[in-house]
């Protein structure tokens, strides 16, 4: 026996081996589809579904009552909504240059078939109909609204299926005692906790390493504890409506940020870590220099992710404008496969990893004090520089010299999180 949460937050026992919604086989390579993504696409152009629709109302836009709705339909009344969320991460899940060249990496190395497993969290609606060629502008789409809106109930152990689906006219949502003149309205409490979003954010191999672990380093947190839930901190509440003014009037005031944002969002990564420079000792030719790096407003490790996130502390001594010294201190989790070689593709860390060598992250509320030593230090007078950088080395899909050509390049992003300097004098002086 095992249990999941259901659309009402509420566990269940259900059975191993029960029926479930039409899923997806599992595959040794299950693994794959978790690819993490941080850059930008263009935004697609989207169309209404061309599949069976029936009218819902004079004048309201049409639901497809037997598949998937585009989200240009639902764009027709939820308007706020949808100018936010079609320039997010989750709508270019599918389109963006670091996604494709992780998924054709995956092709070439482990076949179309297995690949396809990408396909489940970054075009997710290809887990009811099987659109993996992506004929269809909806499963183009990405993380689209009908998706998220037809998840009924998540189960974190089911290997092969953790959604479960109703696709149809029932949409799913946290506002309670909501109507719609468009299509039905079902309350879901699942959709304000971090279950949903655990269902794409935590991953294991199928040999039970966990290579991608957000929501159970938010589990460990003093933010679970308190009940503060991913959805608090990524989809704040902010002043706007659910429903434009032409189609029904008595709405909330407030609506969900349906940006997600995260590590891309570089002010909200600034804001969540605190940087100092708590104190040095200057001793003849000997430094050492102590500083403070603070997790204090991320409910899960920092960085999180896969191993291509990663932190470095800078630390630089110098006399005048002359660099004397510096030394770099990441802050990272190495993954290695079954030959001790570390992993640093996204395609491959999640099908080859075998042990996890090294985990300097900062954990949630922690405040980690680092002690970086200098030697040799010849000077009269010295400055000390510590730079906090968030890095993000991956590669990316680019037009190529020809028309109609792509190619696949590596790219490094490096962004300043925090700095702190101040002036040093030998002890003793």
């Amino acid at each position: 026996m095992k249990t999941r949460r259901d659309t009402h937050g509420t566990l269940r026992r259900i059975e191993r081996g029960a029926p479930t919604e039409p899923g997806l086989r599992h595959r040794s390579h299950r693994g794959i589809f978790f690819l993490v993504v941080l850059a930008f696409a263009v935004g697609l152009c989207l169309s209404p579904a061309s599949a069976q629709t029936t009218p819902s109302g004079d004048g309201l836009p049409q639901v497809n009552t037997d598949g998937w709705t585009s989200s240009a339909v639902c764009g027709e009344c939820h308007q706020s909504i949808h100018a936010v969320w079609r320039h997010s991460l989750h709508a270019n899940a599918w389109t963006n240059g670091v996604f494709q060249a992780a998924y054709r990496r995956a092709i070439d190395t482990y076949g179309a078939e297995d690949a396809r497993e990408c396909l489940t969290c970054h075009a997710p609606t290809v887990r009811h109909g099987g659109d993996y060629e992506v004929k269809q502008k909806v499963t183009a789409e990405g993380i689209t609204c009908d998706f998220c809106h037809s998840v009924n109930a998540v189960d974190l152990d089911d290997p092969k299926e953790r959604f479960r689906l109703t696709v149809g006219a029932a949409k799913y949502g946290p506002l309670r005692h909501a109507q719609s003149p468009a299509h039905k309205v079902v309350n879901s409490d699942l959709h304000k906790s971090s279950e949903f979003c655990a269902a794409c954010h935590e991953y294991r191999t199928p040999e039970g390493l966990l290579v991608l672990g957000t929501y159970s380093e938010w589990k460990a947190s003093v933010y679970a504890k308190r009940g503060t839930q991913c959805q608090d901190c990524h989809m704040p509440l902010v002043p706007g409506r659910v429903v434009g003014l032409g189609i029904k009037k008595d709405t909330p005031n407030e609506v969900n940020w349906h940006d997600v944002s995260g590590s891309h969002d570089i002010d909200r990564v600034r804001a969540a870590v605190k940087l100092e420079l708590v104190g040095y000792e200057w001793l003849g030719e000997r430094v050492w220099v102590y500083v403070k790096v603070t997790n204090e407003g991320s409910g899960h490790c920092f960085p999180t992710g896969l191993p291509m996130h990663r932190a470095v502390l800078e630390v630089t001594l110098r006399e005048g404008t002359r660099v004397i010294d510096q030394r770099e201190i990441p802050f990272e989790v190495v993954m290695l496969d079954k030959a001790g070689r570390p992993l640093r593709r996204e395609h491959e860390v999640l099908v080859q990893a075998a042990r996890v060598r090294s985990d300097t992250r900062i954990k949630p509320k922690e405040a980690r004090t680092v002690d970086i030593s200098f030697r040799d230090i010849k000077a009269t007078k010295l400055a000390v520089t510590a730079t906090l950088n968030y890095e993000y080395t991956t590669e990316t899909l680019v037009p190529g010299e020809k028309e109609g050509e792509e190619r696949v390049e590596p790219v490094t992003m490096k962004f300043l999180i925090a700095t702190s300097q101040s002036t040093m004098r030998q002890l003793g002086r």
